[in-house]
């Protein structure tokens, strides 16, 4: 783990951080009150590291939970 991801964990702001593959690095999911503490978060925490040469915000809607990660293993199937 690098400076940046251990800046970005520490934030209070952050929810996870994704290392990716493709165009992207990473992905940081995190929780704001409002669209100005967004702004003050991508200009102040992200943007302003040199290492950090473009961002992209996204807005959840909606989240919905899902289903177990796994199917049930065949020993609890016939419990």
């Amino acid at each position: 783990m690098g400076p940046f991801v251990e800046r970005i964990r520490a934030l209070p702001e952050s929810r996870t951080v994704f290392h990716l593959t493709g165009p992207d690095d990473y992905l940081v999911h995190v929780a704001v009150a409002d669209m100005s503490d967004l702004q003050r978060l991508v200009l102040d925490e992200f943007t302003s590291r040199r290492e950090v040469a473009r961002v992209e915000t996204r807005l959840i809607f909606q989240q919905w939970e899902c289903g177990p990660l796994l199917p049930p293993s065949p020993s609890a199937q016939s419990a």
